[in-house]
């Protein structure tokens, strides 16, 4: 009984030590390099409009696969992801071969658009143009292929290695999915942001400044304009900023404005056409209720959705019509939508009253139904004037209950309250 009692705790150690380096190996096994020769050669991560899909009638997030061998790889198998916490997100569909297998030398694109379904090609997520990773793991789900990390994207810009499967990454203005990028540059257009009118409210006889930072990421940007009323005027930089004089601005006069920047490649970027309204006061407004994840709560008769929404509260005793004005979701893209001007009767709201739009991305639905779609986990609510510059009201709100709205109480005051049952379209107090 003596000697047994000995033996456990050193039969206990030997087991112990030998768990240790079973799992060590596995780690090991985990963090191997794999002896397939295939890299993530390009991918786009925000395609907006650069590349077509006839087969989804869409514009697909994709990754471009590149074999450096001399023999040809079937995918056929191998995991594909976003994440490194799950690099067996997505198997590629082993049932067809003559689709998954890359020649020596050649290129294979997956489409990141989740819609499996169609075809082995096709895998369940999307790519986020903010920034996240690309994996490609061996069938066994252990060994890493390759695998990256980036950071946020550009719309309808790829990345990609320059030379073929090397080191080097670059962005791509043209996209070069299942062929080479060798030999590719990229060219830039000019960047136009932070369009600013200064000053704020305008009078007759008023020197208006017009400002925007302008950018170009070539460092060949040839010139700046600013067009207004049917004249120009070259735009001067100073402090990296450009601005242009409009003269002795005319009462009761609408100035329609846009900005085009051009550069040595020949490209020309134009901004949003906005415009100022000598005289004009923009009215006092309060975002005074939304509800940003709507999964119960109402129910939207005329798209058959639950859509999110945002209320809108008129303190005046006079009606004001939101028509031309803008809404938007992100406060560094003030002119996100307009609300169309075609309807005055639905878009006004009565003096002390309401006005709900529904932020659903389905603006066919009616002018009330706007082309944004407020996010449950926070972000930004704006009303901008029709000048697009002016800010009537806004807000940065942070994570949402589902069916629990968010507004002010009482209305148009600055205490903030949850409302487990919604008001829409009528008084918090």
């Amino acid at each position: 009984m003596k000697l047994f009692k000995q033996i456990i705790p050193i039969i206990l150690l030997v087991f112990t030590v030998l768990s240790c380096d079973i799992s060590d190996v596995a780690d090991e096994t985990q963090m191997q390099g794999s002896d397939i020769k295939l890299v993530i050669n390009e991918y786009l991560a925000s395609n907006d409009a650069s590349f077509y899909l006839a087969e989804t009638d869409d514009f697909p997030d994709w990754i471009e696969i590149y074999n450096y061998g001399t023999a040809a790889v079937n995918i056929g198998g191998m995991y594909i992801s976003d994440t490194k916490n799950d690099y067996k997100k997505s198997q590629i569909s082993k049932t067809n071969p003559e689709l998954t297998t890359i020649p020596a030398g050649g290129f294979l694109v997956i489409y990141c658009d989740n819609k499996s379904q169609i075809s082995p090609l096709h895998v369940d997520f999307a790519l986020s143009a903010d920034g996240e990773d690309i994996t490609l793991t061996e069938e066994n789900g252990l060994k890493i292929i390759d695998e990256i990390t980036y950071t946020a994207q550009t719309t309808d810009i790829s990345e990609g290695r320059n030379p073929d499967g090397s080191e080097t990454w670059q962005q791509f203005t043209s996209p070069t999915p299942n062929s080479s990028n060798n030999g590719s540059v990229a060219s830039y257009s000019p960047e136009i942001n932070d369009i600013s009118v200064s000053p704020e409210t305008i009078i007759a006889g008023d020197n208006v400044i017009i400002s925007a930072i302008v950018t170009d990421k070539d460092g060949d940007l040839t010139n700046v304009v600013l067009n207004y009323n049917g004249n120009s005027v070259s735009m001067t930089l100073s402090d990296s900023v450009f601005s242009a004089t409009i003269s002795s601005v005319a009462d009761a006069t609408i100035y329609t404005y846009f900005i085009t920047a051009s550069d040595e490649d020949l490209h020309t970027t134009t901004s949003d056409t906005l415009s100022f309204q000598v005289g004009y006061i923009k009215p006092i407004l309060f975002i005074n209720e939304f509800l940003a994840s709507n999964d119960a709560n109402y129910y939207d008769s005329t798209t058959g959705e639950y859509p999110d929404w945002i209320e809108i509260y008129n303190p005046n005793s006079e009606p004001v019509d939101l028509g031309g004005m803008y809404i938007t979701d992100a406060l560094d893209n003030l002119t996100l939508w307009q609300i169309p001007t075609t309807y005055p009767d639905s878009t006004t709201i009565p003096a002390n009253g309401f006005i709900v739009l529904f932020a659903d991305k389905i603006p066919g639905a009616g002018v009330l139904h706007v082309n944004i779609k407020l996010s449950g986990d926070g972000e930004q609510i704006g009303l901008i004037a029709p000048n697009g510059i002016s800010i009537i009201d806004s807000l940065s709100y942070n994570i949402q209950a589902p069916d629990t709205s968010f507004g002010r109480n009482p209305d148009g005051s600055e205490n903030w309250t949850t409302f487990p049952t919604p008001t829409l379209g009528a008084s918090n107090n």
